[in-house]
């Protein structure tokens, strides 16, 4: 008889455990339904990367270390005009750099010229070097 009354302490622990993990699913599942109805909007800095090419978010992500309050707000305004016409061409880093000069924001940008010798590129600087060398061991 002990046994017999385990089982069925057994089977009624079990019933509410099963009990309460249907539940949590179904909260879960509906938690998840409801994220899937409701759009997310992008915020204006994801639209206006969307549109960005050859080094903007590198000119991007410059101006928000020099300038975080007005980057904001030239992204907004940017952004802005961006969800209105779809349709607009991308944007260059060099475009938007003069944005950010013509508004009155000037911040440095780290630039490096490359040049390709046998199938590599090689700064300018490294290859001045190289070219020095050549010569100082020609020199010897």
């Amino acid at each position: 008889m002990f046994v017999l009354e385990d089982d069925q302490e057994l089977s009624q622990i079990n019933a509410k455990k099963m009990a309460a993990l249907k539940k949590r699913v179904q909260i879960a599942t509906a938690a998840a339904d409801l994220a899937k109805s409701q759009p997310v909007e992008k915020t204006s800095r994801e639209v206006l990367s969307e549109f960005l090419y050859d080094r903007g978010d590198e000119v991007l992500e410059t101006a928000y270390g020099y300038y975080p309050s007005q980057t904001e707000i030239v992204v907004d305004q940017l952004a802005g005009y961006l969800r209105k016409n779809p349709k607009t061409e991308k944007i260059r880093g060099g475009e938007l750099y003069s944005i950010f000069r013509r508004v009155g924001m000037r911040f440095p940008l780290k630039t490096t010229i490359k040049i390709q010798e046998r199938g590599k590129f090689i700064d300018l600087k490294d290859k001045f070097k190289l070219s020095k060398q050549d010569v100082e061991e020609g020199e010897s």
